[in-house]
């Protein structure tokens, strides 16, 4: 039987009251239509799982008390920053749900030279709270732990010249590409870069290279620009992380 699960900033244990207000008391009355006695699971990526029943619900706020716990948080094998082209319409809401569900760690949007979204501060803002409901819905439906972070879109150049961990190989995916996957990682982070709708420039692949990122092509394919780092986090996982 599949249970909802639901996600929560707050710290979790066993036998602990827990309020939930906002939307996620919303879902369980409006939407699951939920009642007092009703079960759900909840989580985080510090805490684990858990059980936990419904004591009382409102229009606003609901009220539940934590039972037994049920899974052990699971660290991921590897750590996977994607940076991703930010693209128009639902294709980069749809590329954030399907690249959380395939365990990424943290997610980078950024702007680039042929890319033709742009977003205002205050769009942005928007935008980036409307990923992060979507990377919760995407963990919670998927039954991993970790919401990604997310940093604010930054232009690609920032994102080429931002200082290099020596524990994180650094990959940028463009149909140039000359390289191929590594054998083996320094440590276990990766950055991976996928590009936008009309893909990278040529000054820009040229920095990538001056700044020490392999360009790799996904053979004779060109993918559009969602479909790319779901390809690229199913091989990288194949090869180094949990889907072996």
């Amino acid at each position: 039987m599949r249970h909802t699960r639901l996600h929560c900033d707050s710290s979790l244990g066993e036998d602990i009251a827990l309020r939930l207000d906002g939307d996620a008391a919303h879902y369980l009355g409006n939407v699951l239509r939920l009642r007092q006695g009703h079960c759900v699971h909840v989580f985080n990526a510090d805490d684990g799982e858990f059980v936990a029943c419904i004591e009382q619900l409102a229009k606003k706020h609901a009220e539940l008390r934590v039972g037994r716990k049920l899974r052990e948080p699971e660290a991921p094998r590897i750590e996977i920053e994607l940076c991703l082209g930010l693209s128009r319409g639902d294709r980069m809401s749809w590329a954030i749900q399907k690249s959380t569900e395939l365990g990424v760690s943290r997610i980078t949007p950024f702007f680039s030279a042929r890319g033709e979204v742009k977003l205002s501060r205050e769009r942005s803002a928007n935008r980036l709270e409307h990923w992060r409901r979507v990377a919760v819905s995407a963990v919670e439906q998927s039954g991993g732990f970790c919401v990604p972070d997310f940093s604010e879109p930054l232009a690609l150049d920032q994102v080429l010249q931002s200082p290099a961990q020596t524990d994180c190989a650094r990959l940028l995916f463009d149909p140039s590409g000359g390289a191929g996957l590594p054998d083996s990682l320094p440590g276990n982070r990766l950055q991976i870069v996928t590009g936008p709708e009309g893909g990278f420039a040529e000054p820009e692949l040229k920095l990538a290279a001056r700044c020490g990122y392999a360009v790799i092509a996904l053979g004779p394919r060109i993918l559009r620009t969602e479909t790319a780092p779901l390809a690229v986090l199913a091989i990288l996982h194949h090869r180094f992380g949990d889907m072996a």
